[in-house]
């Protein structure tokens, strides 16, 4: 149910989608390739994509000593290196097929500034080159320049064999997600102003200003440092600060709430599931509007599988809150 009304939901996010597509990509200018000591100058830098280098398709072939045959109706490349080695890419389709196996590479290629831009790694490693990402260069070196060098087995190239755990591929994804590391700066913020909020809110109960007592006040708390803690950095969720978008919005609920104790619980039990569902709902829309339109199979599988930790961790807020109503309803009618 929550699958289909994400793809109800697409066509609003479609405009903010191919925003949020240009925005995936990251231009390097300042990025070295460097292949057996030479540094390779391209007519469009290198850019970044879903953390994966990619470059021109000539340069990289040029650079890579191979051949290029190029299908301009179905955009398909066929590279050829020495030995007979193939790998047939085409724009858009996460599918390599090398020949005797098809292997899936977390980013297909794809159109930039009029040029064709493939992924630089799994290109040379195919080619049997020996690939070291910086933070700054990709220095590639040839198998004749390297000393007792051996032949990798195809299922160590070209991201994994073909029957690589899709938990894994989710996981890589996952870590690489542009739009969720560019809440990150966000999320801390609020997490500071929002703690700061309950600490002055908790010395004002403390002070004996407020009546009804500060049982609220130690849930909020719990749910600013254990919650938090457990959704950022203990690594159980891979949709890290979506989730904790959802408990930062119910906090903030009961910081400002003025109800009582027994009905701020209740509301905030409510707003945790509303503001899961919203977060997730919207990551999808986010995710899944350019993923389709990429064909970008790992990235559909990874914002279903993923964006889905919102609305789990806003039901488990509301759960508990619900519980502790329980209690206290039950604890005041005995």
């Amino acid at each position: 149910m929550l699958v289909f009304l994400v793809f109800l939901v697409i066509p609003a996010f479609a405009e903010m989608a191919e925003g949020i597509l240009d925005a995936e990509i990251f231009v390097h200018d300042d990025y070295a390739i460097v292949v057996d000591g030479s540094t390779i100058t391209t007519d469009v830098p290198p850019v970044e994509k879903g953390g994966v280098i990619f470059i021109p398709l000539r340069f990289a072939v040029q650079s890579l000593g191979a051949d290029v045959t190029w299908n301009k109706i179905e955009k398909t490349a066929v590279i050829s290196f020495d030995g007979g080695r193939t790998m047939r890419m085409t724009i858009g389709n996460p599918e390599v097929d090398l020949g005797d196996i098809k292997k899936i590479i977390p980013v297909p290629p794809f159109i930039f500034e009029g040029r064709t831009m493939i992924p630089l790694k799994p290109t040379a490693e195919y080619g049997l080159f020996r690939v070291e990402e910086k933070e700054d260069a990709t220095i590639i070196t040839s198998p004749e320049e390297m000393e007792g060098y051996t032949e990798p087995g195809i299922e160590n190239i070209v991201g994994g064999t073909e029957k690589q755990g899709s938990l894994d591929m989710i996981r890589e994804k996952a870590l690489k997600d542009e739009v969720t590391k560019k809440l990150k700066p966000f999320v801390l913020a609020a997490w500071a102003v929002i703690g700061l909020l309950w600490l002055i809110k908790l010395i004002t109960v403390i002070t004996g200003r407020r009546s009804e007592g500060y049982k609220d006040m130690i849930i909020i708390g719990l749910f600013l440092t254990v919650g938090m803690y457990l959704v950022l950095y203990s690594g159980v969720m891979m949709s890290t600060y979506w989730a904790a978008i959802v408990i930062l919005i119910t906090s903030l609920i009961g910081v400002f709430s003025t109800e009582t104790y027994s009905d701020k619980l209740v509301t905030m039990a409510s707003t945790a599931q509303g503001a899961g569902l919203i977060c997730t709902l919207f990551g999808l829309g986010l995710l899944i509007g350019p993923a389709i339109a990429q064909r970008d199979i790992a990235a559909i599988g990874y914002g279903i599988y993923v964006k889905i930790e919102p609305t789990i961790t806003g039901l488990s807020l509301s759960i508990l809150l619900n519980m502790i109503f329980g209690y206290e309803a039950r604890r005041e009618s005995a």
